[in-house]
């Protein structure tokens, strides 16, 4: 039988300060977190800012990109979660992004540039995650 996903959005504040934005990532995932995205090119402040922790997996044509852009996939394990404010902020222009306490870095690695879809991943390998809905304003909480 399958199992259904239990599915949670939780809004937030217009102007939601760093502190309050992590503790409610806090009451999920008490330990490290996870960032898992595809982080455009034209992001260039967010890649030098994260450089030493991002563990970049593969380089990708972002496909709704004009003129083409490349998109850097890979993943952060944010021990001190001071990194999951930073992608909140950029959500609007990160079209892949992903909070979650599991490790799935092998099978980010299996993603290629025809199936680029992180967020199916994550759903057929019913993996719990964080996702940020439209312009930031609430979280999609997805447990199993």
């Amino acid at each position: 039988m399958r199992s259904i996903p239990k599915k949670q959005e939780i809004l937030l504040e217009e102007e939601i300060e760093e502190k309050e934005f992590v503790s409610i990532i806090n009451c999920f995932y008490k330990q490290e977190c996870y960032i898992y995205a595809i982080i455009p090119e034209f992001e260039k402040h967010l890649l030098n800012e994260i450089s030493n922790d991002f563990i970049e997996v593969n380089r990708f044509p972002l496909p709704r990109t004009f003129p083409r852009e490349m998109g850097y996939m890979g993943y952060i394990k944010d021990n001190q979660k001071r990194y999951i404010y930073e992608f909140y902020l950029h959500s609007t222009t990160i079209d892949y992004l992903i909070f979650s306490e599991t490790n799935v870095s092998e099978q980010l690695r299996k993603l290629t540039k025809n199936n680029l879809n992180i967020y199916k991943m994550f759903q057929s390998n019913k993996i719990p995650h964080i996702t940020i809905g439209p312009d930031g304003q609430w979280l999609n909480i997805v447990e199993y």
